[in-house]
Formats: C-alpha cells, structure tokens, sequence
C-alpha cells in the first residue's frame, strides 16, 4: 500500500507561535502516477497559475476552492488527517512533563480517570486569561523542554504565594505542583536527552506524533507499507524507532496507559523523504494538510460544506483540539478533576495528606455521589 504524507503550519519546537496557530498532517493512499492523473484533471476543470499547488494560494480565491474540493472528492476514502491546536499540545505537554515523572511508578488511574485531558484544557483555559500567569508560564514551560534547565521556568519552578486557599487562582494549583516536586522533574526530563534518539531536539515537535498516528492508522489494512513523506529534520530524526511492533517504545506506552491492543504497521522498506516537487503524491498530501489548516484558522468557506465533511470524516481521533466540557465545574468529571488537583497541589506544598493517588480520586468520587464535591 502507497502512503504519501506531507503537513502544514509546521513551526518546529515553537507551538506558541501566534500567526501559525494549527498544526495539520495528511496521509493519502495514492501512487504518483495516479496522483498526477488526478491533478491534471483538476486543473484542467479549475484552472490555476501555480506551478506547484499550495491549500494556502488556492483557499484565497473562488476558483481555487473549487479545485481544493474536486480533489479532496476525488480522494474520499483513501486519505487521513490530524488537526492539532498547537497551544493545547503544548498544554498536554505540561502534564506529561510535570505530572507525569512524579508517578512515573504507575501514572495509569491519570488516564483512567482522563485527568491528562482535564490538566490540557486546565492549562489552556488559564491561558487566556489576562489575570493568569499561565501565559508566561507556559512561555517558560516551552524554553524548559528546549533547555532542560528548570531556571528557565521560575514561574513553574520557584512559585511562591500564600497557603492554597479559596482564593487562590486555579492555576496556581499546577505551579504550586511544579515547584514542589521540581527536582523529580528536572531529573526527568534531563533524561531525555539520553533516552530520545534525537537528544530531545525534537521533544516538542508535533510531526513525529502526526506521522506515528497516520502510520498506526494505515497499519490497521495489515497490508505491508511504502511510505513517503516531505522531507523534514525531525521525521529523519525519530525514523529509525518507528518500529511499528515489537520495540517500538510509543506503541508499549499506549498499551500500557491506555489498554489498546490494536496498533503497529508493517513497512516493505524504509521511510523514504522526498522534495515534494517531484511527487504529485506528497502535494495532494501537502494540499490535504494545508486545507485543514487554513479552515481551522479561517472557517470553513461558504459552499464548501461537503469538502468539510469528507475531511471531518477522514480525521484521526489523535487529533488535539479543545474540548471545554471537560473544565466545566458544573460537570461531575471536572469537579472530580478538580479536587484531585487541590490535594496534589496540598501536598506539594506540604500541606495535603500525601496519601496515594487512587485515595485522592476515591475520596472525590465519593464526595461527589453524597453531594458533598460543590463549587460556586
């Protein structure tokens, strides 16, 4: 099976960037020649001057949205794509990174409980608010995975405020976690550098992650892969752990964390990363890729409802886009978020109880079927 792949609003370790807000990577099942087939037939009912189709030339006007759609139509069913919010990701990042290497042991009851999703959208919902440091924060939290040095986040790592009351703002709670356990973080994450086999150059960049999920994606055809991508640095960096079985690392940590048993991929020979100017495969992708990215960013245009649709239905469940409900107080799993975060909090601050985890989710869980877990 013939994969090519390609992205767009690709902004390396930067997620915070703000004129390049998401984040898109595509996958079609196509061979150049018929990719090129396919193209022409497109140009010539749409006709473009563009020696090289780019979703971000032909999303600005009329005609070249018609010629967008007659591709993406052409390509229903043999394409994926994954969206992510640059900003979110970054914020997913924080409780792998900060929460996670202080129950490395066993972090498991955090996923099961989906309190990684909660801390994402925590973070991301503080972001926008101006009273909240969470800005820079998590401006310092980016140049910490850059630099492996916790001196490079002092709002994360040196917080100092008053004993956690009612008053004290949310996102107090995770600088107040990060602080506390700041040299089981740094210990962490300076082993990276060590463990990754790009020195962690890469740790933050969403193209590896993209490229692991297309691939898992396709893997489930159990049909041997011939994989093509654009050529990228940080794909060429992480290329030789994709195992797709066996020793691949990120397939036994989503085993492990979450239970799936239905992953890995199978190539008929290594990766092989091309310019795509010459591979009318890789430019369908890199079309794909750069649609997605341009409808996020400016909405879906008028009269293009089926396009989005047929995109909509070739999306990845891995993509990162927010999702508010899990932050709304009101609801039952975020008052339970919540209360497990005010204890991890405590403790780090040497005030909680320091009971386990499981205690802290049983307690909250409990408080919440007696009616006793408010909030106003």
């Amino acid at each position: 099976m013939h994969i090519a792949c390609d992205e767009a609003g690709h902004t390396g370790p930067d997620l915070l960037a703000r004129d390049q807000r998401y984040f898109a990577f595509a996958s079609v099942n196509i061979s150049d020649d018929e990719a090129e087939t396919m193209i022409s037939e497109a140009r010539k009912a749409h006709p473009v001057q563009m020696p090289e189709l780019k979703a971000s030339q032909l999303m600005a006007s009329n005609n070249g949205r018609r010629l967008v759609a007659h591709l993406v139509e052409g390509l229903d069913g043999r394409f994926s794509v994954s969206a992510d919010d640059k900003l979110l990701a970054l914020c997913g990042w924080v409780f792998e990174y900060i929460f996670e290497p202080v129950y490395q042991d066993d972090p498991t009851v955090f996923y099961r409980k989906d309190f990684h999703r909660f801390i994402a959208m925590f973070c991301y919902l503080w972001f926008m608010d101006e009273r909240s440091a969470a800005c820079e924060a998590l401006a310092q939290f980016q140049a910490f995975m850059r630099s492996k040095d916790i001196r490079d986040a002092p709002l994360l790592f040196e917080f100092e405020g008053e004993p956690i009351s009612g008053r004290s703002h949310p996102f107090e709670l995770v600088q107040r976690f990060a602080t506390g356990h700041r040299f089981a973080i740094a210990k962490e994450i300076a082993s990276i550098e060590k463990q990754a086999s790009h020195q962690g150059t890469w740790t933050l960049d969403l193209s590896a992650a993209s490229l692991w999920s297309h691939l898992n994606r396709w893997g489930q055809t159990r049909k041997p892969l011939v994989v093509m991508c654009d050529d990228s640095k940080p794909l060429r960096a992480i290329e030789a752990s994709l195992y797709g079985a066996g020793r691949d690392a990120a397939i036994a940590r989503v085993e492990f964390l979450h239970g799936e048993t239905d992953l890995g991929w199978e190539l008929e020979r290594p990766i092989e990363f091309v310019n795509s100017r010459a591979h009318p495969s890789v430019q369908l992708a890199d079309i794909l890729a750069g649609t997605v990215v341009s409808c996020f960013s400016n909405g879906l245009p008028d009269g293009m409802d089926s396009t989005g649709k047929m995109l909509d239905k070739g999306m990845l469940r891995d993509s990162i886009l927010p999702d508010f409900e899990r932050v709304k107080l009101e609801n039952d799993r975020a008052k339970v978020g919540y209360a497990v975060l005010l204890e991890l909090a405590a403790t780090a601050d040497g005030q909680g109880s320091g009971a386990p985890v499981e205690v802290f989710f049983e307690a909250a869980e409990q408080a919440l079927a007696s009616g006793e877990l408010t909030y106003e």
